[in-house]
């Protein structure tokens, strides 16, 4: 059974990454999504990705 990881990026604006471990294959969203869809070609399997993070951000920073 194939298996993936998902993981913070580093940086000031911290996005996701999702990974497929066995194919390599890997997807980035970005902190302002709350959902996305992570698709390996490998695996033939496409995941949607609910996207919650624990830090708190500022939406009028956006303005």
């Amino acid at each position: 059974m194939t298996s993936y990881s998902v993981e913070l990026l580093d940086g000031e604006e911290r996005g996701i990454r999702v990974s497929c471990d066995e194919h390599g294959e890997s997807a980035e969203f970005p902190p302002d999504r709350r959902s996305g869809t992570f698709y390996c070609e490998g695996c033939g399997r496409e995941l949607d990705v609910g996207l919650h993070t624990e830090e708190w951000r500022d939406l009028g920073e956006m303005c």
